[in-house]
């Protein structure tokens, strides 16, 4: 595994050294791992510096940010040589609104470390206006996970676990296991703070399973969280050894407090005393005032009352110093004001979303109205047209069915010419019934007596042999005044069928 690593961190400094393989690509490869694998994001670092590789503006710009990363990631505060401004200026003038943003965030995180806390934590709000709108989850990730800090360090539980569980959420959709631990360990830790020890062992149990696959102090920091979980159960021996076997990964201010509390719990108060002794320069504020507040119990109870005040006025001043350097009522405040102007924002935007969805929806409306009555109208002009064809559909069958019509058939049955009283009696009922027909029929051609009678008997539906035996003449002469009229009214050449078709269809 040694010689693995040793292989790679020679190829790396080749690669960075070589001109087959410009600055800018390893730089790429180290801002993956400065989110993933900070420590080794340093060692390329450092191989890229020893070479000398960095030149345009470009590639320093994305060197000093992922130098601030790495950093950052390693648990180590910038310092002023990063020039981390100087990437924001060039990433901002470049429209690079993803590596703007983050070494906004990195700045934002130098600006507090420094004790600039509402600049600080302004720069991270802005990134955090600016975080929805770029695909980046290891600025997600970070930016989630510094803000749960602060809110952590103002003691402000509620948002401090919101925080940490967004960043959870983001790791868990990424996959990374060491980011995954990381938030399950915070989120152990915030409810351990807060002595809700249900919560805190669902996040212990969660982290279990995942720490072998982490790096140490991750590793160290579950075993040690699930350590002050047993003591919260009486298991002060099991504990014990789970914070020995973490010390083989990092050595935790927070164990050797779990530590000197069993060690009080079992009634060993004087290794419990030197255990207090040696956290009382802890950097951790929480650790600090625990290990001050026990020693002053401890030496009220022994009547050492000398070192009693004596720890007392050293707690005071840490609370007075740690009060001015760390307002955290002014960061609760500044940033519930921020958050409130963001859910203002976020409601006009809403607001106005709204109505403009509600005018696209009335003017569809108006629209829907239109076109239905547009529709209606349509319908209403094919409901007349129908009715109208109906209506000449009941004329027709009524005509067919008439006496005078019924009296013509028994005539031809019986082979007998119609007499002109039943030409008349015909001409009448046609009139009656259908007066456009004839009127049709006039106004198309100048038409015999013989041949208005042949087109009243062709529009009844008479067969060519009846109209042949009632008005007298022969078959074949039906045929040719038939195909003769079809030219004569309609101006078509044609058969007598087409004749009969174009007839029936006036």
């Amino acid at each position: 595994m040694r010689n693995s690593l040793f292989i790679l961190l020679i190829t790396l400094l080749m690669a960075g050294c070589s001109q087959r393989q410009p600055a800018y690509g390893v730089l790429s490869e180290v801002e993956y791992e400065a989110d993933h694998n900070p420590d080794r994001a340093l060692l390329m670092l450092d191989s890229l510096t020893r070479c000398k590789a960095i030149n345009d503006t470009l590639q320093k710009a994305l060197f000093q940010l992922v130098t601030a990363e790495a950093l950052h990631g390693v648990g180590v505060p910038l310092t002023g040589e990063t020039n981390i401004e100087q990437s924001i200026d060039f990433f901002k003038t470049q429209g690079d609104q993803r590596h703007q943003a983050r070494a906004m965030l990195h700045h934002g995180m130098e600006l507090y470390s420094r004790g600039h806390y509402i600049e600080g934590l302004s720069l991270v709000k802005e990134v955090e206006k600016m975080v929805c709108d770029l695909d980046d989850a290891g600025l997600c990730y970070t930016l989630y996970a510094v803000l749960g800090d602060i809110n952590d360090n103002a003691a402000d539980s509620r948002q401090t676990l919101r925080c940490y569980h967004q960043a959870l959420r983001v790791a868990t959709e990424v996959g990374d296991v060491n980011w995954q631990v990381q938030m399950l360990n915070n989120l152990a830790t915030t409810f351990d703070k807060n002595e809700q020890i249900d919560s805190m062992q669902y996040y212990v149990e969660a982290s279990k399973s995942l720490r072998s696959q982490t790096w140490n102090i991750v590793r160290a920091t579950s075993m040690v969280n699930e350590a002050s979980m047993m003591r919260h159960q009486g298991k002060w021996q099991e504990a014990k050894q789970l914070i020995t076997a973490s010390r083989q990964y990092a050595q935790l201010d927070k164990g050797t407090m779990l530590l000197a509390d069993i060690a009080s719990d079992e009634g060993n108060i004087r290794q419990a005393h030197d255990l207090w002794y040696e956290l009382l320069h802890s950097h951790n504020p929480a650790i600090r005032i625990h290990c001050y507040e026990q020693l002053i119990n401890y030496y009220q109870q022994e009547g050492f009352y000398e070192r009693v005040a004596d720890l007392s006025k050293r707690l005071n001043q840490y609370y007075q110093h740690a009060y001015v350097e760390s307002p955290a009522a002014d960061i609760i405040a500044f940033q519930t004001q921020i958050d409130q102007q963001q859910k203002e924002r976020h409601q006009y935007r809403v607001t106005i979303l709204l109505l403009s969805c509600i005018s696209i929806l009335l003017l569809a409306i108006l629209i829907g109205i239109w076109y239905y009555r547009r529709r209606i109208n349509r319908l209403h002009t094919h409901i007349d047209a129908l009715n109208q064809k109906y209506l000449t559909w009941q004329i027709a069958e009524h005509l067919l069915s008439a006496d005078a019509v019924n009296h013509l058939h028994h005539m031809a049955a019986k082979g007998k010419e119609a007499s002109d009283g039943d030409w008349q009696e015909l001409h009448t009922l046609v009139q009656q019934q259908s007066p456009t027909f004839l009127a049709r029929l006039n106004g198309a051609a100048l038409l015999s007596p013989l041949e208005t009678n042949i087109c009243l008997l062709i529009r009844l539906r008479f067969t060519p042999s009846e109209i042949a035996i009632l008005t007298a003449i022969s078959p074949q002469r039906v045929t040719n005044m038939r195909t003769a009229l079809l030219l004569k009214i309609f101006g078509e050449k044609g058969g007598a069928r087409d004749f009969d078709a174009r007839l029936r269809g006036m």
